[in-house]
């Protein structure tokens, strides 16, 4: 018996970081697929749904951009119109467009009382901006708002990336917690079974044999729940891939640490991200709408051309006419409108002045916040290291003295406890310290090295 105690024991001793194939019993329903982080961000870049999203907005803006061509590039058309009519001066207009007036025209009845007539009027227009301040400026400010959307592209892809790490690292944890309270489990099994022998025996009381039977029961419901959780993760990391499929994602790499991270690394003073480039972007934009509004008082100047057919038929060619010139416009007064606008775009201009600073601000704030989190991280795995090597020998010196009738049930279980609390928390300061990483990367925007 107490070689079987022993051998248990050791399987409880032994703390890999590597996942185990009997995990798979939580997932016998649905196929397993093995992933490691790096095919994880792989499939994420491709598939996954923030992102898409993020360059539709790009191509959104992309397309707002170029509609500002506008301001420069000349306007054309063509327009095909039929009127059919008996008005006295628009049928003797329409006979001279159409270079049908006959001596009979002048006649004083026909000009008073004429017949309706038909007239299909085929234009080609265009028209050439050559000087419009304010939709200049109103293209540099989309200029900025398609390189503040190209940024946010490259944010949202930071962010996506973190948030598979974060995803990941949820989904090594769950299986390591499983993996821990099954092999603690097993233990607890055998205890009880030897706690049930003994009590027929009469060699421990009733409680002592309860107490080993409620710890099985306590563990089994902490294993299902955690795999509960460890399911949840999995349709998370599922709906961040876009993985459709009704599948159970396994992770093959490790929790492990990353002695390769120094303080000279981060520096929190001069770091800059791809979101504080695009709010860089955002503050330009709106100080060129800034001026766009301030160019509104100025006079804008353009060329306009037509060049048109009349004739009784559609698409006619019998009379044909031109007609070009230029137009300068000057709004003197518009009840305020302009005034108003440069008013609101001052505001705006100060709102995102005010959240670039504050986003730098912060963002130091933040690379500071993870800096200490992963220092915090480090010593709580030093203190966990240490913590489960004593409870191991806790453990192993109360279950000796246990199997001499020396310890009680209920000193032997407080052990068990204790050492695999102590494990969880080592399961958990790593995941910890690994968020923390990932979370200097996506500030820094940079991987830090193994």
């Amino acid at each position: 018996m107490t070689n079987k105690i022993l051998v248990l024991l050791a399987g409880v001793m032994v703390f890999s970081f590597q996942p185990i194939l009997a995990q798979s019993n939580a997932t016998d329903t649905t196929d397993v697929r093995e992933m490691s982080l790096q095919e994880a961000l792989a499939i994420t870049e491709e598939a996954s749904f923030e992102i898409r999203m993020a360059e539709a907005d790009m191509e959104k803006t992309r397309s707002q951009f170029r509609q500002t061509n506008a301001a420069f590039l000349p306007q054309l058309s063509i327009e095909e119109t039929g009127v059919s009519t008996n008005d006295p001066l628009n049928v003797f207009g329409f006979k001279l467009k159409q270079e049908a007036v006959t001596q009979a025209d002048f006649n004083p009845t026909r000009l008073n009382d004429p017949d309706a007539y038909d007239n299909f009027t085929t234009t080609f227009k265009a028209q050439q901006p050559l000087f419009n301040a304010d939709a200049i400026f109103q293209r540099r400010a989309v200029k900025n708002q398609l390189e503040a959307a190209k940024k946010k592209m490259e944010g949202t892809i930071k962010h996506v990336r973190y948030k598979v790490k974060d995803t990941y690292y949820q989904l090594q944890l769950m299986e390591k917690q499983d993996e821990v309270i099954t092999q603690s489990l097993e233990v607890a099994q055998e205890n009880e079974r030897q706690a049930k022998n003994y009590y027929e025996q009469n060699m421990i009381n009733k409680a002592d044999y309860l107490a080993a039977k409620v710890r099985v029961l306590e563990l089994k419901s902490r294993q299902s729940k955690v795999r509960d959780q460890r399911k949840t993760v999995q349709d998370n990391f599922r709906y961040l891939l876009n993985i459709k499929e009704d599948i159970a994602i396994e992770a093959t790499d490790s929790l492990q640490m990353r002695p390769g991270i120094s303080d000279e690394m981060i520096d929190a003073e001069n770091s800059t991200n791809a979101k504080l480039q695009a709010m860089k972007y955002r503050l330009s934009a709106a100080k060129e709408m800034q001026r766009s509004s301030k160019f509104n008082f100025i006079p804008s100047i353009n060329l306009f051309g037509s060049y048109e057919f009349n004739d009784e038929v559609p698409f006619g060619t019998q009379g044909d006419s031109y007609m070009i010139g230029a137009t300068l416009k000057w709004d003197l007064f518009k009840g305020f409108e302009n005034v108003g606008k440069v008013m609101e775009s001052k505001a705006q201009y100060k709102k995102a002045e005010l959240a670039y600073e504050s986003s730098l601000f912060k963002n130091k704030m933040e690379i500071q916040q993870a800096q200490r989190s992963l220092d915090q991280a480090q010593e709580q795995l030093q203190f966990a290291k240490a913590s489960v090597e004593q409870a191991e020998e806790d453990f192993r010196i109360r279950n000796n003295r246990y199997e001499q009738g020396m310890e009680k049930m209920t000193d032997l279980l407080q052990a068990e406890t204790k050492l695999l609390q102590s494990k969880l928390q080592r399961l958990n300061a790593l995941y910890q310290y690994n968020l923390s990483v990932a979370t200097l990367e996506l500030l820094l925007e940079r991987e830090m090295p193994y």
